[in-house]
């Protein structure tokens, strides 16, 4: 197949994951409607947001093993038709328990993309290209956080909340369609290599491509680099979708603006990031070390989480624009751990190694926002929650300063001098 093919490749799993994160925070615009239709407090709603991840999170190790497994065609295009199941029934739910079953659903179908890309990436670039390609490939998510941020109220508010949701099947099934006419193995998939180094050792248990799934999962589960990664994007997904969670009902119930202003103040963040992520990407490439990248956007997380506590309150549109802009511009480094990941395994396993870590990015997506949640509820107040969420940033941050990047061995694949 033509190495051109690659981009085609590439567009449609960026096209694909804009699709998870239209799902990922299209609720959170409507998070004020439901309070007052359904009478539930801040925790409830904010079940109904982090529902989508605990589908989401409960298959990430399988999708991962069955990416390895059986292709990321197959499982991409079997999930997607669960997302587009699980839209329609969040847009027909008349109460809690059904909103949750359709968050639920959608969450299991959006679940299979992330995965799969990543592995299409190491099948089709090379590694000096797949800190940008990686970066693009996460502006997708960017991009559809955007759309529904600024598309949803704006419908919602003129047709009902109904309506405004149940537009969002016409990507996803655009998606459907080119994953299933597009997508196919790459050309770099079967080349097989030796686990990279980490300080002079094998980052990765012995286990080989014959291994059954249980063997394969032991040997990933037991390598001791993989859990600092574990831990310091739990923290720092989790405080980042908190955010995304919290702003639009903190602009709305405390600073007096519309829900679509809401919306739009909330997507500038996002759309900050359809620029920093792919930023982030190209430099982790051109310097060869991606952790200086991360650590340098994770410590940048810290102060702008404070911005919203002190400096938002009372600032107007203008200054809540501005924090949120900034906040997008340096959140580029949250790609560059899952880069760091596949470059410390083998190809058979990179499937199931970003699963790994995946699942503890949405743990901290799924547990954060409710915690927040109940701090609202305790003090009424959304700067004591935003200065909780900059806690949660500095423990990613002294977390992440102990992973370890690819050594000798990866930085030679990448043409680095050793």
């Amino acid at each position: 197949m033509r190495p051109a093919h690659r981009w085609l490749v590439l567009g449609v799993c960026t096209l694909s994951f804009m699709q998870t994160h239209i799902h990922r925070v299209g609720f959170a615009p409507l998070i004020p409607i439901f309070i007052a239709e359904l009478g539930i407090t801040y925790t409830a709603a904010g079940t109904i947001m982090t529902a989508y991840f605990w589908t989401y999170t409960a298959v990430q190790v399988p999708i991962g093993i069955m990416t390895d497994r059986f292709g990321a065609r197959r499982v991409m295009f079997a999930f997607m038709a669960v997302l587009l199941l699980g839209v329609g029934v969040f847009a027909l739910s008349g109460s809690y328990a059904q909103a949750l079953v359709g968050r639920c659903l959608v969450g299991l179908g959006a679940a299979a993309v992330w995965l799969p890309g990543l592995r299409l990436i190491n099948e089709w670039f090379p590694p000096e290209e797949r800190g940008r390609v990686t970066g693009i490939f996460s502006s997708g998510g960017g991009i559809g956080a955007t759309a529904a941020l600024l598309g949803i109220p704006l419908l919602a508010d003129r047709f009902g909340w109904r309506v405004g949701y149940s537009v969002t099947l016409i990507p996803a099934l655009l998606a459907l369609a080119a994953i299933f006419f597009v997508i196919r193995p790459g050309p770099l998939g079967a080349v097989p290599g030796p686990p990279r180094q980490v300080a002079g050792r094998s980052a990765v248990a012995p286990v080989d491509g014959g291994g059954g799934a249980l063997a394969q999962l032991g040997g990933v589960l037991g390598t001791p680099a993989l859990w600092t990664f574990n831990l310091a994007v739990l923290f720092s997904y989790g405080a980042y979708l908190s955010l995304v969670t919290w702003l639009p009902a903190f602009l709305v119930r405390s600073e007096g603006l519309s829900r679509s202003t809401a919306g739009l103040v909330t997507a500038l963040m996002t759309a900050g990031t359809i620029i920093s992520w792919p930023v982030a990407g190209f430099l982790s490439d051109r310097l060869r070390r991606r952790k200086a990248v991360w650590l340098i956007s994770q410590g940048m997380s810290v102060p702008v989480c404070l911005a919203f506590a002190f400096v938002v309150p009372g600032s107007g549109v203008g200054g809540a624009m501005t924090v949120a802009v900034l906040t997008g511009l340096v959140l580029g480094g949250m790609v560059t751990p899952f880069v760091m990941v596949a470059e410390l395994f083998p190809p058979h396993l990179v499937g199931t190694a970003s699963g790994v870590v995946n699942t503890f990015t949405f743990v901290g997506a799924l547990v954060i926002p409710v915690l927040l949640g109940a701090v609202l509820d305790a003090s009424g107040s959304f700067p004591a929650a935003f200065v909780a969420c900059a806690g949660v940033q500095a423990l990613a941050l002294l977390t992440a300063c102990f992973t370890r990047e690819a050594g000798r061995s990866g930085r030679a694949m990448m043409g680095t001098p050793s």
